[in-house]
């Protein structure tokens, strides 16, 4: 083979194999699953689809005393620290409301919805809530983990995480007898719509310590009426 036919070859094949270690756009350094990244133009935020838009309660707030709405949520309340769920406090509720539901959830770079925390059934009476809380509602399932239990935040990515907290004010208690157990958002989201009478979010920022651990997905579940939904 002539030598100048054998370079181009050899170039050719040294271009196609870098292309091939190269990282698909929009996966970030970790490669698998996108992590790191931003979510795909066009990704579906589930729980933000539901709401209604304009908020009809623009002036329910929730509220949290260890975090600001924007703010560093402290490690104690994700999976590098106690794994303990916030405490949370709000107000101005809808006149009407018949019953409330929260939901914690983050946009993955897949462009998916994990709910990491799911509570219903929540008496309208109930205006705050203390840090690991579990009997101010019923607890459906969280999708990080596939328990009924509140899952902390401790993405694998690196940069900083937006979690979103979201209470929905009802105008009825939603009638879930026929849903699958243990809920899921992808029962509880359909059951709220035409009873939305406001939303109030509180928007947590958490990014994880260089060298951070990736053992919380292998924890057991917690003991306790978290883990039996009670």
């Amino acid at each position: 083979m002539r030598p100048r036919l054998l370079a181009y070859l050899t170039l050719a094949l040294g271009f196609c194999a870098l292309l091939a270690a190269a990282p698909e756009e929009g996966k970030g350094k970790g490669g698998k699953g996108g992590k790191g990244g931003e979510p795909p133009k066009g990704s579906i935020d589930q729980v933000a689809a539901a709401k209604p838009t304009p908020n009809p309660a623009p002036n329910f707030t929730l509220t949290s005393p260890v975090v600001k709405e924007g703010g560093n949520l402290p490690a104690e309340f994700t999976g590098d620290g106690d794994s303990a769920s916030p405490p949370l406090a709000w107000s101005n509720l809808p006149k009407g409301t018949q019953s409330l539901a929260l939901v914690m959830h983050h946009l993955d770079p897949e462009g998916k919805t994990k709910i990491y925390w799911l509570m219903y059934d929540i008496d309208p009476k109930v205006t705050t809530v203390g840090k690991n809380a579990a009997d101010f509602g019923k607890m459906g399932m969280s999708t990080v983990h596939n328990r009924v239990e509140y899952a902390p935040p401790h993405s694998k990515g690196p940069g900083a995480k937006k979690y979103v907290l979201t209470l929905f004010a009802l105008s009825a208690k939603l009638d879930l007898k026929n849903a699958p157990a243990p809920i899921t958002s992808e029962s509880l989201l359909p059951a709220m719509r035409g009873k939305i009478l406001g939303t109030a979010d509180l928007t947590v920022i958490y990014t994880r310590p260089a060298g951070a651990s990736d053992d919380e997905e292998k924890k057991p579940a917690r003991k306790g009426p978290s883990a039996r939904g009670e």
